[in-house]
């Protein structure tokens, strides 16, 4: 019943139990009780306050609503440090942070897709460092993530959270699933949902060349 809002590494520690590491997550700081009762009492957030890391923010918290979020956005959250554990790297990395203004960070957030993990892999100049400290050699590591894995952060970091795992239980199946070499539930995107997925993000663009065609057209005809 709690929106953490704020996971990341420094917010996850792992701890010995009966000689087993379990991961904690701590600081709750920033979390919001989904029982309104309880987050009456104990929680104030202010409306037009964005809450959270930026490098592990969801596209909903980094709109100035924070009454619209769900535990999906945790999800999102998960998603991320799960390619950073297999990437060295977040979706949005911190030397880009550094070069955009705020507007251009929330758009980023929002609208645009991380590469996959395989693809991020392939394009870091420390791909051998990154593989050495996973016990792997580079080209093997890509393979290794290349397919299933790719699936599974496609399908956690989707910015639309109805197309996301729907709680922490999901994700951990498909991981566990992977891990034992049984199918996963996270399948490619298909061609249909990439195209759709593209015309929403460049639906002014391509409105403004269709009414530029449409006026050509009309003037060859007249």
């Amino acid at each position: 019943g709690i929106i953490h809002r704020d996971l990341k590494p420094s917010n996850v520690m792992v701890a010995t139990y009966d000689g087993s590491p379990v991961p904690k997550v701590i600081d709750f700081g920033v979390a919001k009780a989904l029982n309104p009762l309880v987050s009456q009492n104990s929680l104030f957030t202010q409306l037009g306050q964005i809450v959270g890391t930026i490098e592990y923010m969801s596209p909903e918290q980094a709109r100035s609503n924070p009454l619209d979020i769900d535990t999906r956005s945790d999800i999102y959250s998960l998603g991320i440090l799960l390619y950073e554990l297999l990437t060295g790297t977040t979706p949005l990395q911190s030397s880009e942070i550094k070069t955009l203004g705020w507007d251009e960070m929330v758009k980023k957030i929002r609208e645009e897709e991380a590469p996959t993990p395989s693809q991020r892999l392939k394009s870091l100049n420390t791909i051998d460092a990154v593989a050495i400290s996973r016990r792997c050699e580079g080209k093997k590591l890509i393979s290794l993530i290349a397919g299933e894995l790719d699936w599974i952060l496609i399908k956690a970091l989707d910015k639309e959270r109805e197309r996301r795992y729907q709680n922490a239980t999901e994700l951990m199946e498909d991981i566990q699933r992977y891990l034992s070499g049984e199918e996963v539930s996270a399948c490619p995107p298909s061609t249909y949902y990439r195209a759709t997925k593209y015309l929403r993000r460049n639906r002014f663009t391509l409105f403004a060349g269709g009414l530029v065609t449409a006026s050509l057209a009309l003037g060859f005809a007249g």
